[in-house]
């Protein structure tokens, strides 16, 4: 009886090892199934999904053998696994806040004993509201779009697109960034919960420009239905432009935009492949139980039990980036066309939906696919970072907190037989069978069976053309804000820089050549220190308060606890660190004493 107790230890762990074999020594054997798709579509991104799989599963090979550790510290004593709990109540960075007070200092607001975040002019911020792009008053829309636009001028619009490019192509310049550029990104059960995390991200800079502004989502269910959806009124100069014979967009908010790949303007070629969403593709969300079907696995191995879901929201907004085509189509150019941010908020509208409809709130927090190295490779498993937000595991997108305490969804547009109005001027009720809201058309373009509807934008349907002619009072939408409006928000704007040392020896440490060295740490914890960026502080005054957030940290007694050495490093004014110098506990250990002993002065000196 002993000998089998032993033995059971033993196997499994036999089983393990041959299971991580076949991962390193077969990368490639993904379950050969795409002929399977019911569409040549689907084929092509079911193929792609294999080739990011691949490529993250040969990256994290790599990285698994890369070793990170801080200057003077061994390996035996570097800190374990933190068990993820309850986050983004104090945060370094305003992208890694889950609250508005988080959030409050970085708009340079005030929390009132309401715990409130209160502006300097009285407004009061609160939760985003996503509403459908289409359902935006006036307001709304050019307030989104200016501030997409100063986003884009200040360089961090393409900043935030290169963490998605990053985990798509996964080669980039530096060491760290080829670490980086692994991630649960795509191809895999991560695929939800990244990017739920990286829209969040993206709608937190745009608010530091605007705070009243939410990224709108995209429903494309309401263009699916027309004749030719490439006729919406939302591919018009009002919303995402229009493009030349070649693709380039060229009129609207956002022509003749730079793009990640260096062309001068976005590229589309609607509708030449993939489809838009369909009702049908969210009833085949709400209608899965197993928490598989929703964080899919998409490009299984051999011997992984669970299928390839074909209807899987991965492959089913694939093909949403197909049928916009141009930079949207490869996943490594697609954050260049802002369509992509709204397409991904009603991505994660539609999981949303499920969660609620479906999953105990405590259940939502919890239910992820099982870790099986033969159906997702180990960067989707749900204690794995989610890269490159190296703070975050792939399970803490699935945080309650993001609806709870970030955003929530409006409704999308709805109407009735006794009530056939979509609340906007750029929707009209298609009131045969169950009524449904539907996207107008441009002038011109093809009305085909929709005949004495309000289908047309400012004109009426005549002999399947929208023409101009007698239609009810013609909406005239707006086309910029007023100069007070445009004033308001350029005073508002709050710019933060994102370079800190993250341990008070940085300094002291880039001072005898550790920035080189030991590269991998200090480019990770001392960016300032080895001026990998720069710096908004003055990093010649030691007694300062370098960080945004410091007062409220204090006053939410921060100064000490897990964060200590960030605090004693960029909060020491209002912490009280100021009496003792920063490098009066820098741990020196051996490697550091031959480093002094081996530098280029102690060579002269020798000599």
């Amino acid at each position: 009886m002993w000998f089998l107790l032993l033995l059971i230890p033993l196997m499994f762990a036999v089983e393990f090892i041959s299971g991580q074999a076949q991962i390193s020594q077969e990368p490639n054997r993904f379950i050969r199934n795409c002929d399977q798709a019911p569409t040549p579509a689907i084929r092509s991104i079911c193929l792609n999904l294999q080739r990011m799989a691949n490529n993250s599963r040969r990256n994290f090979e790599e990285e698994s053998r890369a070793r990170i550790q801080p200057p003077g510290i061994p390996e035996h004593l570097r800190p374990g696994m933190v068990v993820p709990g309850s986050r983004g109540q104090v945060a370094s960075n305003p992208y890694d806040c889950m609250t508005l007070t988080c959030l409050c200092p970085y708009f340079r607001g005030e929390i009132d004993p309401r715990n409130q975040c209160v502006l300097g002019n009285g407004q009061v911020i609160a939760m985003a509201y996503r509403k459908e792009y289409r359902t935006l008053t006036e307001v709304e829309r050019l307030r989104y779009h200016s501030a997409l636009n100063v986003l884009k001028r200040s360089g961090e619009y393409d900043r935030l697109g290169r963490q998605h490019q990053s985990n798509c192509t996964h080669i980039l310049s530096n060491s760290m960034s080829k670490v980086a550029g692994s991630g649960g990104a795509h191809s895999g059960p991560g695929f939800l919960p990244w990017h739920r995390e990286f829209i969040k991200r993206f709608e937190i800079a745009l608010r530091l420009i605007d705070p009243s502004v939410s990224v709108p989502y995209w429903d494309s269910i309401l263009d699916s239905y027309l004749p030719d959806p490439r006729d919406s009124i939302f591919f018009s100069t009002i919303f995402m432009g229009e493009t030349d014979s070649f693709g380039n967009v060229i009129t609207g908010p956002f022509a003749y935009w730079d793009t990640l790949d260096g062309r001068s303007a976005i590229v589309r070629s609607l509708g030449r492949e993939g489809q838009l969403f369909t009702e049908w593709n969210i009833q085949q969300v709400m209608q899965q139980n197993a928490i598989q079907n929703i964080l899919a696995y998409t490009a299984p191995m051999p011997g992984c039990p669970y299928p390839v879901n074909f209807g899987a929201l991965e492959y089913s907004h694939s093909n949403v980036h197909l049928w916009v085509g141009g930079h949207m189509k490869p996943p490594e150019q697609s954050t260049s066309d802002p369509i992509f941010y709204s397409h991904h908020a009603f991505v994660d509208f539609i999981w949303e939906l499920w969660r609620q409809d479906v999953q105990p709130a405590w259940i939502r927090e919890t239910a992820y696919a099982p870790d099986i190295p033969a159906c997702a490779d180990p960067q989707h498993f749900s204690y794995s970072l989610m890269r490159p937000f190296f703070t975050l595991y792939n399970r803490d997108g699935l945080s309650n907190m993001y609806t709870n305490q970030m955003y929530r969804f409006a409704s999308r547009p709805r109407c009735t037989a006794e009530r056939p109005t979509c609340g906007s001027p750029y929707l009209f009720c298609d009131t045969r069978g169950f009524p449904h809201c539907v996207s107008k058309i441009k002038l011109n373009g093809l009305c085909i069976g929709f005949e004495g509807f309000d289908a047309c934008f400012n004109g009426t349907c005549q002999m399947g053309r929208c023409r101009p002619g007698p239609t009810p009072a013609s909406f005239v939408p707006q086309t910029q804000l007023s100069q007070m409006q445009r004033a308001q928000i350029l005073q508002r704007q709050v710019r933060f820089v994102d370079c800190f040392n993250r341990h008070p020896c940085c300094e002291t440490w880039a001072g005898i050549g550790e920035c080189h060295r030991n590269g991998n740490f200090m480019r990770q914890y001392c960016q300032a220190a080895c001026h990998i960026c720069s710096p908004s502080f003055n990093a010649n005054s030691e007694c300062v308060d370098r960080h945004i957030s410091c007062r409220q940290w204090r006053i939410n007694n921060q100064c000490r606890g897990n964060s200590d050495l960030f605090m004693e490093e960029n909060c020491r004014q209002s912490c009280g660190f100021c009496g003792t110098p920063k490098n009066a506990s820098c741990p020196i250990s051996v490697l550091i004493i031959i480093a002094l002993y081996f530098s280029p002065e102690k060579e002269k000196e020798k000599v």
